[in-house]
């Protein structure tokens, strides 16, 4: 093992390959990746649904998702690795008037920040999802540039493209702790001993947090599971099939494999504590999500008749994290120089993981990542960061509102 490197990121999900690739393409040298998995992208990431949608309350994020899209069409041919991008569209479907109205603020949002967005018929939402029942429609609009990825494969590409130009990544190596001292990171303690680091990086998903804290940093992140399905194959799903989401039943469904994979946002949140849970706690070890995704298929039957009776090929056991505003925390860790985190994904991991690694990387190798991000600042909720019971209940309450109408 190496035991000095110019960049460590800790975690090798997509949000921490994504920073190795986009460090590398900067021209940044000595990058190693540690995973303490036999694997990467073994946790939280291939958990995900992949979506990748445009509409997006801020701007930040508007153009987060457009660069993902630019970066995603353009992989194959300049890396020679495939993300996997199907970009077939995202339908927004609403079952009341109230939610149509809401439609006409997000379509006229959308077209101001340049993303095309239109309502459009029964006959053509019929055309795009056949197996959905319009007559249970009041109506919808759509993004025909949005679309989704195989989280894994979008993960395994950046992770070779990043290999390709000189990154390292580490398997097998837990990291036990955080070495500083007066206020600068030195490195990382493993199982395996200390690697000594200029630059370190957390992007270890809901485990961010608690690696943060062993330098004394308050992090604002709540782990929420997020549970989804994947049925059986089924004839007559259209290469086209766009992602749909069915906002006020807080559920969206996609093509997986020849047949559905749908997910919900639960109304009653279950938040996982992984102070609490043993040290070798992995995602798989959440239970099938049984229950709630009866309700999900509950939710979508009427809508969607076909899932009525098709069987569930597998459950996704997800987590997710949120902070109490639903945006990300990203950046420099108050206090510790040359120490990074990027945490709370909010469900958003994979559509905002291009710009993450962007981001990141041009914050180690410039000091500035060329675009405003005080809103993802790891100091704006202040003296409440440490307030664990509002941190839990604002999070829950964010999560289990998703898809909310709203008036801003």
């Amino acid at each position: 093992m190496a035991q000095h490197t110019e960049v460590l990121i800790v975690g090798g999900g997509i949000w921490g390959l994504s920073t190795a690739y986009h460090l590398a393409k900067l021209g940044q040298n000595g990058v190693l990746v540690l995973e303490r998995n036999e694997a990467i992208a073994a946790e939280t990431t291939p958990q995900a649904a992949g979506l990748v949608g445009q509409i997006r309350s801020s701007t930040p994020m508007v153009q987060a998702v457009r660069y993902a899209l630019e970066l995603f069409s353009q992989f194959p041919k300049e890396t020679g690795h495939d993300i996997g991008l199907h970009q077939t569209g995202s339908l927004m479907v609403a079952l009341t008037p109230e939610r149509m109205e809401a439609y006409t603020r997000q379509i006229e949002k959308a077209n101001l920040n340049g993303v095309e967005a239109n309502f459009v018929s029964h006959a053509e939402m019929a055309r795009l999802v056949p197996a959905m029942d319009i007559t249970k429609v009041e109506g919808g609009y759509f993004v025909p540039k949005d679309g989704y990825v195989d989280p894994q494969q979008c993960a395994f590409a950046y992770a070779a493209a990043a290999r390709d130009l000189g990154v390292q990544i580490q398997l097998n190596t837990p990291v036990t702790g955080l070495r500083q001292h007066n206020g600068e990171i030195l490195g990382v303690e493993t199982e395996k001993g200390f690697i000594a680091s200029n630059h370190v990086v957390i992007t270890a998903g809901p485990w961010g947090a608690m690696l943060s804290e062993k330098v004394g940093a308050t992090t604002a992140v709540q782990p929420i599971r997020h549970q989804r399905v994947h049925t059986a194959p089924t004839p007559g799903i259209p290469d086209h099939h766009p992602v749909v989401r069915v906002t006020d039943v807080s559920c969206y469904l996609r093509p997986e494999k020849e047949g559905y994979l749908y997910g919900f946002f639960e109304p009653e949140p279950v938040s996982i504590d992984l102070e609490a849970m043993p040290v070798d706690f992995r995602t798989a070890d959440i239970e099938p999500p049984v229950e709630v995704m009866t309700e999900a298929r509950r939710r979508l039957t009427p809508i969607f008749p076909i899932l009525k009776d098709l069987e569930i090929a597998e459950y996704r056991r997800g987590m997710t994290t949120f902070a109490p505003d639903g945006a990300y925390l990203i950046g420099p860790v108050p206090g510790i120089d040359c120490l990074y985190l990027a945490t709370g994904c909010a469900a958003l991991g994979i559509a905002g993981s291009a710009a993450v690694g962007r981001w990141l990387a041009k914050w180690m190798i410039k000091g500035d990542p060329d675009e405003d991000l005080t809103m993802f600042s790891h100091q704006r909720f202040g003296p409440q960061a440490t307030n664990q019971e509002w941190l839990r209940r604002e999070s829950e309450q964010f999560y289990a509102n998703y898809y909310r109408i709203r008036t801003e």
